[in-house]
């Protein structure tokens, strides 16, 4: 009987996203003029970025809310320690590391720096910087940056933290959720960006690690 309403629950959605698909219109305009027309308020001329983070911010803070919610998922169900022996012994690893990890320092750098502009920002930068992370774990050098921590706790949650007060501080000054001031929106764009790299940085190393121990435990 569960697996009838659940067959049937899922042909009414196909159903009802197919006609919601032949709906579409067949030329549709998007939103590209109107964000060209609005960018010069937005703090940044990259349009990307100005959807991303003013036009449309709350979908960012959501997506960063959704990679919160996914780790405290992971550990919630990873109940062992991480480990501290590597399948990983080489030294040439190593000295691999040496070279990139600089290397992908400023290239993570360079990524959220330029994403005012050009293609970049956050979440590039974050990918890079938890590869740099990863690199280094894999290396076998000590690196830290357990959830249980609570320096690493409050960069995990700093992001939230500051889409959650800029949210609040928005809605009763101009009635409107997360609606930057155009004088400060370049400023507060680019703290949101550098708090949010450092979020999704760490939230992907914990998800690497944590499926790494796993796996440990398993063989």
């Amino acid at each position: 009987m569960t697996r009838f309403f659940l067959l049937l629950t899922l042909f009414a959605l196909f159903i009802g996203l197919s006609y919601a698909v032949i709906s579409l219109p067949q030329e549709a305009q998007g939103l590209g003029g109107l964000v060209n027309a609005e960018i010069q308020n937005s703090g940044v001329s990259n349009p990307v970025t100005a959807v991303l983070m003013n036009f449309r911010a709350y979908d960012t803070f959501l997506e960063m809310a959704v990679l919160f919610v996914a780790l405290l998922g992971v550990y919630s169900l990873n109940t062992s320690e991480s480990h501290s022996k590597l399948f990983l012994q080489s030294s040439v690893l190593k000295r691999l590391g040496a070279v990139l990890i600089p290397i992908l320092i400023l290239l993570s750098a360079y990524l959220l720096w330029v994403g005012a502009h050009a293609p970049g920002g956050a979440f590039q930068a974050g990918s890079v910087l938890s590869a740099l992370f990863i690199l280094i774990f894999l290396s076998g050098w000590k690196l830290y940056f357990s959830p249980k921590n609570w320096i690493v706790q409050l960069f995990l949650v700093a992001s939230l933290l500051t889409f959650l007060t800029i949210s609040v501080v928005s809605l009763f000054i101009s009635g409107k959720l997360l609606e930057l001031p155009q004088e400060y929106a370049t400023f507060i764009i680019f703290i949101l960006e550098a708090l949010a790299t450092l979020s999704i940085g760490i939230t992907l190393f914990n998800l690497f690690v944590s499926t790494f121990s796993q796996s440990k435990d398993k063989s």
